[in-house]
């Protein structure tokens, strides 16, 4: 009788401990569904967004991400804070900053938990006009009706700012790309702003360099020491005459410049970040099919190297934990706060 009650204990013990081993393994393995900021859909850089969630939907991490459209930049940014998003894409880094210390744009909503996750590439925001219109200088865009983009993409604040501050008093004209490249074909304004790539016009406007040949325009000195007076961390790349490959007569010029990548939050937590910024890196060339513009930069260490002292965030701890497994050696002013514990 005692035999056969302590073969019962033995046999309950271990269906208990079979049962707790069985859920432990489907909660280890429960799909964890993410939302993504992208930005606009009729952008070239949709395509990123969209090529980015697949190689993380493929990858076997138990992730899924669904796109979601947005407003890029400023728009991510918030609705990341807010809850809404995830993590997202086609966001700079001195908007990112920005947040994080709660200055410019975000000032008074300041919000420490935002974190880099990976880079996409250095881009410009190029400022495009007709070749035959004379404009060869910001300065010269002054009273003249000129797009700098939709309301809530980074680029489209800067140039708000820069307007401002250099007081050049350009006619702004709000509108979203496709929008803008009607009234620019129509003449109703000079020109417009739209990011690009550091050696090629944006793919939406080289159909348009076609019909109504195009010039691309720069900040003078004067122009970047009054911007840089008021935004410290905005930086301008030289852009060296003939280096865009479809303008090879255009001179040597200044160009507002960006570092651009995706975001997450501290909130994300570390294993989640690890397998996005994981699937993202072994899916690079799949991305870069996509999205040629990304070919030939580092997703992880290129943004050690170009952003200047101070105008950083923290990194995700996801990523940083992927760095120290691949040997990729972290700035002490990238490592996040929750990495140091």
């Amino acid at each position: 009788m005692k035999n056969r009650r302590l073969n019962e204990l033995v046999f309950v013990l271990a269906l208990v401990l079979l049962i707790g081993i069985s859920i432990g393994h489907i909660s280890a393995q429960e799909t964890v569904y993410l939302n993504m900021g992208s930005t606009s859909s009729t952008s070239g850089l949709y395509a990123w967004a969209v090529a980015s969630a697949s190689v993380i939907n493929k990858a076997d991490n138990n992730t899924r991400v669904t796109v979601i459209e947005s407003g890029a930049a400023l728009d991510n940014l918030r609705r990341v804070k807010d809850g809404a998003f995830d993590f997202a894409l086609c966001v700079d880094s001195a908007s990112a900053m920005q947040l994080y210390k709660g200055i410019s744009t975000f000032e008074g909503e300041g919000w420490e938990p935002i974190r880099w996750l990976f880079l996409r590439n250095a881009i410009t925001n190029r400022l495009h006009v007709r070749a035959d219109s004379g404009i060869t200088t910001f300065a010269d865009l002054a009273g003249k009706k000129f797009c700098p983009g939709f309301p809530g993409a980074s680029s489209t604040t800067n140039f708000i700012n820069f307007n401002e501050v250099t007081g050049t008093g350009i006619d702004l004209e709000f509108a979203s790309l496709g929008d803008a490249i009607n009234s620019f074909k129509q003449g109703k304004i000079v020109g417009m702003q739209k990011s690009s790539s550091m050696t090629s016009l944006d793919s939406s406007l080289i159909e348009v360099d076609f019909k109504i040949p195009l010039a691309v325009i720069g900040y003078s000195e004067e122009d970047m020491k009054k911007i840089r007076a008021e935004y410290p961390y905005i930086t301008f790349f030289e852009t060296p005459a003939g280096s865009i490959q479809q303008l090879p007569d255009h001179p040597t010029i200044m160009e507002e410049g960006q570092v651009v990548g995706a975001i997450a939050s501290s909130n994300l937590p570390e294993e989640v970040g690890y397998e996005i910024v994981k699937a993202y890196v072994e899916g690079f060339e799949k991305v870069a099919a996509a999205y040629p513009g990304i070919k030939g930069w580092d997703p992880i260490s290129d943004v050690f190297e170009l952003v200047a002292p101070g105008g950083e965030i923290p990194i995700h701890a996801g990523l940083y934990k992927y760095c120290l497994e691949k040997g990729i050696e972290v700035p002490e002013r990238f490592i996040p706060p929750e990495s140091k514990k």
